[in-house]
């Protein structure tokens, strides 16, 4: 056997080593973003020297670099003059904004709330919105319509096709 033609196989060898031992970036791109924690069954409370403010809780919960997933989400206010809590199936917290999708369901300490499938409450403003139908109770009465725009600090309502039920004393 020549040099050249032992040079030549273990050049091939070589390159045949390289090509079959180069990791695979394929499957860490397809990924996406990944969370930098994860949880499970989880509640979190934000305290202040006043007591708690917030308290944050759900069945899985991740966190990513600016935002917030989570499932059976649960976000308890008690910062504003009534305690208030709005609950969904799945929330995404981004910028003090809470979008909700699924079973909504917002009630305050005075027995008021509202129900819908899908909405948005923003934590700095208090405002609660939905495109979609919505449904408010307190005691006995009842308004229903859709696209609500709720400032829950202020106590005022705007919505279209609105229907109501009222009892009065």
């Amino acid at each position: 056997m020549s040099i050249n033609l032992f040079f030549v196989l273990i050049v091939g060898f070589l390159m045949g080593m390289y090509v079959y031992f180069t990791p695979d970036n394929s499957l860490t791109q397809d990924m996406g973003e990944i969370p930098k924690i994860e949880l499970s069954n989880f509640t979190l409370y934000e305290i202040s020297h006043k007591g708690i403010d917030h308290i944050l809780s759900g069945d899985e919960g991740k966190k990513f670099d600016e935002y917030y997933v989570i499932t059976s989400a649960k976000f308890s206010d008690n910062t504003k003059n009534l305690f208030q809590s709005i609950r969904s199936d799945d929330a995404e917290y981004r910028n003090d904004i809470i979008q909700l999708d699924g079973n909504v369901h917002y009630v305050r300490e005075d027995g008021l709330e509202f129900r819908s499938h899908e909405g948005s409450y923003n934590t700095q403003k208090s405002l609660v919105q939905t495109q979609g139908s919505f449904a408010i109770t307190q005691n006995a009465n009842r308004v229903e319509g859709t696209r609500l725009l709720y400032n829950t600090e202020l106590d005022t309502v705007s919505a279209n096709q609105v229907r109501g039920s009222y009892q009065l004393k």
